[in-house]
Protein backbone atom coordinates (compact mmCIF):
# COMPACT_ATOMS: atom_id res chain seq x y z
CA UNK A 1 0.00 0.00 0.00
CA UNK A 2 1.41 3.39 -1.27
CA UNK A 3 1.72 6.15 1.19
CA UNK A 4 -1.39 8.00 -0.91
CA UNK A 5 -3.53 5.34 -0.08
CA UNK A 6 -2.96 5.56 3.36
CA UNK A 7 -3.30 8.51 4.13
CA UNK A 8 -6.80 8.70 2.07
CA UNK A 9 -7.82 5.70 4.56
CA UNK A 10 -6.92 7.62 7.69
CA UNK A 11 -8.81 10.76 5.90
CA UNK A 12 -12.27 8.05 5.46
CA UNK A 13 -11.93 7.17 9.59
CA UNK A 14 -12.00 10.26 10.73
CA UNK A 15 -14.84 11.49 8.82
CA UNK A 16 -16.95 8.46 9.43
CA UNK A 17 -16.25 8.97 13.26
CA UNK A 18 -17.06 12.68 13.30
CA UNK A 19 -20.49 11.93 11.94
CA UNK A 20 -21.21 8.79 14.36
CA UNK A 21 -20.28 11.39 17.36
CA UNK A 22 -22.53 13.86 15.73
CA UNK A 23 -25.49 11.35 15.39
CA UNK A 24 -25.04 10.21 18.67
CA UNK A 25 -25.18 14.21 20.47
CA UNK A 26 -28.24 14.66 18.39
CA UNK A 27 -30.21 11.95 17.94
CA UNK A 28 -33.67 12.55 15.33
CA UNK A 29 -31.63 13.64 12.81
CA UNK A 30 -30.67 16.84 10.96
CA UNK A 31 -30.61 19.82 12.78
CA UNK A 32 -34.21 22.16 12.40
CA UNK A 33 -33.65 24.99 9.61
CA UNK A 34 -34.38 29.24 10.71
CA UNK A 35 -38.03 29.69 11.37
CA UNK A 36 -40.08 31.49 8.06
CA UNK A 37 -40.96 35.00 8.43
CA UNK A 38 -44.40 35.13 8.55
CA UNK A 39 -46.73 37.01 5.53
CA UNK A 40 -48.41 39.59 7.34
CA UNK A 41 -49.35 41.55 4.87
CA UNK A 42 -48.46 44.59 2.62
CA UNK A 43 -47.33 47.49 5.14
CA UNK A 44 -48.42 50.89 5.58
CA UNK A 45 -46.98 54.19 5.30
CA UNK A 46 -44.25 54.60 7.97
CA UNK A 47 -43.85 51.00 8.32
CA UNK A 48 -40.25 49.27 10.76
CA UNK A 49 -40.26 46.02 8.49
CA UNK A 50 -42.27 43.19 6.80
CA UNK A 51 -45.85 44.01 7.57
CA UNK A 52 -44.87 47.09 9.39
CA UNK A 53 -46.66 48.39 12.35
CA UNK A 54 -50.64 49.44 12.21
CA UNK A 55 -49.86 53.09 13.05
CA UNK A 56 -51.79 55.00 15.18
CA UNK A 57 -55.23 53.67 15.98
CA UNK A 58 -57.84 55.60 13.74
CA UNK A 59 -60.01 57.98 16.05
CA UNK A 60 -63.43 57.82 16.63
CA UNK A 61 -65.91 60.94 16.51
CA UNK A 62 -65.54 62.92 19.90
CA UNK A 63 -62.57 61.73 20.80
CA UNK A 64 -58.97 63.98 20.99
CA UNK A 65 -56.60 62.17 19.58
CA UNK A 66 -57.62 60.87 16.01
CA UNK A 67 -59.67 62.22 13.23
CA UNK A 68 -62.72 63.89 14.01
CA UNK A 69 -61.53 64.33 17.58
CA UNK A 70 -62.32 67.00 20.16
CA UNK A 71 -60.16 69.62 18.97
CA UNK A 72 -61.55 69.42 15.43
CA UNK A 73 -60.55 69.88 11.57
CA UNK A 74 -58.10 72.78 11.12
CA UNK A 75 -58.12 74.90 8.37
CA UNK A 76 -55.07 77.72 7.37
CA UNK A 77 -56.56 79.85 4.92
CA UNK A 78 -54.06 82.49 3.06
CA UNK A 79 -53.99 85.71 1.75
CA UNK A 80 -51.22 86.59 -0.49
CA UNK A 81 -50.71 90.66 -0.36
CA UNK A 82 -47.23 91.51 -1.34
CA UNK A 83 -47.94 94.94 -1.66
CA UNK A 84 -47.30 98.25 0.47
CA UNK A 85 -50.17 99.17 2.43
CA UNK A 86 -50.79 102.66 4.32
CA UNK A 87 -53.25 103.24 7.26
CA UNK A 88 -55.71 100.58 5.93
CA UNK A 89 -58.18 98.17 7.43
CA UNK A 90 -58.01 94.22 5.61
CA UNK A 91 -61.43 92.14 5.67
CA UNK A 92 -59.54 89.36 6.41
CA UNK A 93 -63.01 86.94 6.03
CA UNK A 94 -64.17 88.76 2.69
CA UNK A 95 -60.13 88.19 1.19
CA UNK A 96 -59.80 84.67 2.62
CA UNK A 97 -63.11 83.72 1.75
CA UNK A 98 -64.69 82.86 4.76
CA UNK A 99 -68.35 82.40 3.83
CA UNK A 100 -70.90 81.24 5.76
CA UNK A 101 -69.94 77.81 5.28
CA UNK A 102 -67.33 78.74 8.23
CA UNK A 103 -69.96 79.07 10.55
CA UNK A 104 -68.95 77.32 13.55
CA UNK A 105 -65.54 77.69 13.01
CA UNK A 106 -62.91 79.33 16.04
CA UNK A 107 -60.47 81.47 15.19
CA UNK A 108 -57.23 80.63 16.90
CA UNK A 109 -55.19 83.00 15.43
CA UNK A 110 -54.11 85.65 12.93
CA UNK A 111 -50.49 85.33 11.25
CA UNK A 112 -48.93 88.16 8.92
CA UNK A 113 -45.63 88.12 7.04
CA UNK A 114 -43.91 91.74 6.92
CA UNK A 115 -40.99 92.53 4.78
CA UNK A 116 -40.70 95.85 6.50
CA UNK A 117 -42.69 98.95 7.86
CA UNK A 118 -42.40 102.06 8.89
CA UNK A 119 -41.68 103.67 12.96
CA UNK A 120 -43.82 103.28 14.94
CA UNK A 121 -46.66 101.65 12.51
CA UNK A 122 -49.30 99.75 14.58
CA UNK A 123 -51.15 96.61 13.54
CA UNK A 124 -54.45 95.36 15.03
CA UNK A 125 -56.22 92.46 14.89
CA UNK A 126 -60.31 93.20 15.05
CA UNK A 127 -63.17 91.44 15.74
CA UNK A 128 -66.50 92.75 15.34
CA UNK A 129 -64.95 96.17 15.21
CA UNK A 130 -63.60 94.97 18.75
CA UNK A 131 -59.13 95.45 19.61
CA UNK A 132 -58.11 91.73 20.71
CA UNK A 133 -54.47 92.26 20.42
CA UNK A 134 -51.80 94.61 18.70
CA UNK A 135 -48.07 95.01 17.74
CA UNK A 136 -46.04 97.72 17.11
CA UNK A 137 -42.99 97.81 14.25
CA UNK A 138 -43.88 94.16 12.47
CA UNK A 139 -41.08 92.82 10.65
CA UNK A 140 -41.06 89.25 9.24
CA UNK A 141 -43.87 86.87 11.07
CA UNK A 142 -46.22 88.23 13.45
CA UNK A 143 -48.94 86.49 15.24
CA UNK A 144 -52.00 87.41 16.90
CA UNK A 145 -54.80 85.72 18.74
CA UNK A 146 -58.17 86.81 19.87
CA UNK A 147 -58.57 87.60 23.41
CA UNK A 148 -61.72 86.00 23.79
CA UNK A 149 -63.59 83.29 22.25
CA UNK A 150 -64.04 83.98 18.50
CA UNK A 151 -66.78 81.59 16.95
CA UNK A 152 -67.59 82.41 13.83
CA UNK A 153 -71.39 83.19 13.52
CA UNK A 154 -71.91 82.96 17.37
CA UNK A 155 -69.45 85.36 18.92
CA UNK A 156 -67.95 86.96 15.97
CA UNK A 157 -69.26 88.26 12.50
CA UNK A 158 -66.21 90.34 11.31
CA UNK A 159 -62.43 89.62 10.96
CA UNK A 160 -60.13 92.77 10.06
CA UNK A 161 -56.55 93.87 10.37
CA UNK A 162 -56.27 97.41 10.42
CA UNK A 163 -52.72 98.77 9.89
CA UNK A 164 -51.99 102.37 10.90
CA UNK A 165 -49.22 103.68 9.54
CA UNK A 166 -47.29 102.25 6.14
CA UNK A 167 -45.61 98.34 5.42
CA UNK A 168 -45.08 96.37 3.27
CA UNK A 169 -46.85 93.34 3.74
CA UNK A 170 -46.51 90.30 2.25
CA UNK A 171 -49.17 87.61 3.09
CA UNK A 172 -51.92 86.84 5.94
CA UNK A 173 -53.02 83.50 7.00
CA UNK A 174 -55.98 83.31 9.08
CA UNK A 175 -55.55 79.91 11.29
CA UNK A 176 -59.48 78.55 11.76
CA UNK A 177 -60.68 75.39 13.85
CA UNK A 178 -63.85 73.32 13.47
CA UNK A 179 -65.81 73.05 17.00
CA UNK A 180 -66.23 69.47 17.85
CA UNK A 181 -69.99 68.96 17.14
CA UNK A 182 -70.39 65.46 17.99
CA UNK A 183 -72.32 64.05 20.32
CA UNK A 184 -73.12 60.34 21.08
CA UNK A 185 -76.22 59.66 22.59
CA UNK A 186 -76.84 58.87 26.23
CA UNK A 187 -73.83 61.27 26.43
CA UNK A 188 -74.15 64.40 28.98
CA UNK A 189 -73.74 67.64 27.67
CA UNK A 190 -69.94 68.75 29.28
CA UNK A 191 -71.38 71.87 32.03
CA UNK A 192 -68.95 73.49 34.42
CA UNK A 193 -70.38 75.32 37.26
CA UNK A 194 -69.62 78.83 38.43
CA UNK A 195 -70.26 80.17 41.71
CA UNK A 196 -71.05 83.59 42.74
CA UNK A 197 -69.80 84.43 46.05
CA UNK A 198 -73.59 86.98 46.42
CA UNK A 199 -73.89 87.17 50.34
CA UNK A 200 -76.10 89.91 50.40
CA UNK A 201 -79.32 91.20 52.25
CA UNK A 202 -81.78 92.64 50.31
CA UNK A 203 -85.18 94.72 51.94
CA UNK A 204 -88.48 95.26 49.59
CA UNK A 205 -88.17 96.36 46.59
CA UNK A 206 -84.47 95.58 45.32
CA UNK A 207 -82.50 94.56 42.78
CA UNK A 208 -79.21 92.44 42.77
CA UNK A 209 -76.90 92.44 39.62
CA UNK A 210 -75.45 88.97 38.92
CA UNK A 211 -73.28 90.97 36.41
CA UNK A 212 -71.29 92.23 38.94
CA UNK A 213 -70.30 89.53 40.20
CA UNK A 214 -69.38 87.40 37.30
CA UNK A 215 -66.31 88.24 34.26
CA UNK A 216 -68.71 88.59 31.30
CA UNK A 217 -65.77 88.30 29.14
CA UNK A 218 -64.27 85.35 30.37
CA UNK A 219 -67.20 83.38 29.91
CA UNK A 220 -68.36 85.08 26.58
CA UNK A 221 -70.05 82.90 24.61
CA UNK A 222 -71.01 80.03 27.04
CA UNK A 223 -74.86 79.15 27.48
CA UNK A 224 -76.24 78.94 30.43
CA UNK A 225 -78.05 75.84 31.10
CA UNK A 226 -79.24 77.01 34.97
CA UNK A 227 -78.85 79.37 37.61
CA UNK A 228 -79.00 78.06 41.12
CA UNK A 229 -80.15 80.40 44.10
CA UNK A 230 -79.04 79.68 47.61
CA UNK A 231 -81.59 82.62 49.23
CA UNK A 232 -83.90 82.35 52.63
CA UNK A 233 -86.45 84.88 53.47
CA UNK A 234 -85.48 87.10 56.57
CA UNK A 235 -89.46 86.95 57.78
CA UNK A 236 -92.15 84.93 56.41
CA UNK A 237 -92.21 84.92 52.26
CA UNK A 238 -90.08 86.78 49.76
CA UNK A 239 -90.70 87.01 46.06
CA UNK A 240 -88.22 86.71 43.63
CA UNK A 241 -87.98 87.65 39.37
CA UNK A 242 -84.74 86.42 37.42
CA UNK A 243 -84.41 88.59 34.62
CA UNK A 244 -82.10 88.31 31.39
CA UNK A 245 -81.56 91.51 29.09
CA UNK A 246 -85.05 92.95 30.29
CA UNK A 247 -86.91 89.19 29.75
CA UNK A 248 -88.62 87.37 32.76
CA UNK A 249 -86.77 83.70 33.03
CA UNK A 250 -90.36 81.57 34.36
CA UNK A 251 -92.06 82.19 37.10
CA UNK A 252 -92.11 84.37 39.94
CA UNK A 253 -90.46 82.55 42.56
CA UNK A 254 -91.35 82.47 46.49
CA UNK A 255 -88.90 82.26 49.31
CA UNK A 256 -89.39 80.75 52.72
CA UNK A 257 -87.48 81.21 55.94
CA UNK A 258 -86.22 77.51 55.20
CA UNK A 259 -83.59 78.66 52.54
CA UNK A 260 -84.23 75.94 49.66
CA UNK A 261 -82.24 76.48 46.68
CA UNK A 262 -84.56 78.13 44.00
CA UNK A 263 -83.34 76.17 40.36
CA UNK A 264 -83.93 78.62 37.08
CA UNK A 265 -83.67 77.14 33.67
CA UNK A 266 -83.31 79.75 31.12
CA UNK A 267 -84.37 79.57 27.57
CA UNK A 268 -81.75 80.42 24.43
CA UNK A 269 -79.56 82.65 27.19
CA UNK A 270 -76.23 82.80 25.64
CA UNK A 271 -73.15 85.37 28.11
CA UNK A 272 -72.48 88.57 25.92
CA UNK A 273 -75.33 87.61 22.93
CA UNK A 274 -78.21 87.00 24.59
CA UNK A 275 -77.53 87.52 28.34
CA UNK A 276 -75.59 90.80 28.93
CA UNK A 277 -77.46 91.44 31.40
CA UNK A 278 -78.58 88.91 34.46
CA UNK A 279 -80.77 90.77 37.33
CA UNK A 280 -82.40 89.67 40.04
CA UNK A 281 -85.75 91.11 41.55
CA UNK A 282 -86.63 90.97 45.01
CA UNK A 283 -89.82 92.05 46.79
CA UNK A 284 -89.85 91.27 50.44
CA UNK A 285 -86.60 90.91 52.88
CA UNK A 286 -84.06 88.15 52.06
CA UNK A 287 -80.86 87.12 52.18
CA UNK A 288 -78.85 85.80 49.20
CA UNK A 289 -75.91 83.50 50.13
CA UNK A 290 -75.19 82.32 47.38
CA UNK A 291 -75.69 81.92 43.11
CA UNK A 292 -74.26 79.32 40.66
CA UNK A 293 -74.38 79.41 36.88
CA UNK A 294 -74.46 76.18 35.62
CA UNK A 295 -72.42 77.14 31.76
CA UNK A 296 -71.80 75.01 28.63
CA UNK A 297 -69.79 75.35 25.85
CA UNK A 298 -71.95 73.96 23.62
Amino acid sequence: MTLKNSLLLSFAAITLFTAAAEAYIVPGGSRPGPAPIPDVGPGFPGDFGPGGDLGPAPGYPGDDFGNGGGYGRQERKVIYLNRRVNNETLHLRQLAGIGENYRGYVVESVEAEFRSSGYNTEVILLTDGRREESVYSPQGSVLLRPQYRAVLGEDIRTLQLEIRGNAQLESVTVNLREQDSYNPPGRPERTIDVPLYVNRRLYGNDRLDLGMYLDMNRYRGYRIQAIEIDANAVYNVALMDLLINGFNQGQTIQVDRYGRRQTVYPQNAVIGQTASSIVLYTRGDLDVRGVTLKLSRR
